[in-house]
């Protein structure tokens, strides 16, 4: 393979993977804000910065072969660390859902429901702004209250 074809597909990679993460975030923000709708909870605004973490831990933990909210390096060890290090700004609070195992975006979504604490996470009021992250069967929920509070004309779900 020579190298132009070789970076054709690299590309292709980068680009298909960006697409994915970009799908399962916009698949699980839905599920989310359908729980948080179903109960007159305000719906959480995407956050780039909340998913670039949660995909950074699931692919720590995919590597490590462990599911954990705590990493080795003391500038990413707790989810606060990891969410400022990612670059959204000053969080007021934050909270990480972890899942190991689970097949697809409704059963993950289904098994944290079924969890009080994992549920009291997606439906916690103080939380504005959602981002997730998968790698192999490692997932992330990462949720986080901005200080500039809640963002006007979050886009609904169909």
């Amino acid at each position: 393979m020579n190298f132009i074809k070789f970076c054709l597909l690299l590309f292709f990679i980068a680009y298909t993977y960006a697409i994915t993460l970009k799908q399962l975030n916009r698949e699980m923000i839905c599920m989310v804000n359908k729980e948080r709708g179903k109960r007159g909870i305000p719906y959480l605004a995407y956050s780039s910065q909340l998913a670039s973490s949660a995909q950074k831990h699931s692919n720590y933990q995919y590597k490590k072969k462990k599911m954990t909210h705590s990493e080795s390096s003391s500038s990413y060890s707790t989810p606060m660390k990891r969410i400022k290090k990612s670059g959204f700004k000053n969080p007021r609070a934050c909270a990480e859902n972890v899942a190991y195992n689970q097949k697809s975006i409704s059963k993950v979504m289904k098994a944290w429901m079924n969890s009080k604490g994992h549920k009291n996470n997606i439906l916690n009021k103080q939380y504005t702004h959602f981002g997730a992250g998968v790698k192999g069967l490692y997932w992330t929920q990462n949720f986080a209250k901005s200080p500039n509070g809640r963002p006007k004309n979050v886009k609904k779900c169909p």
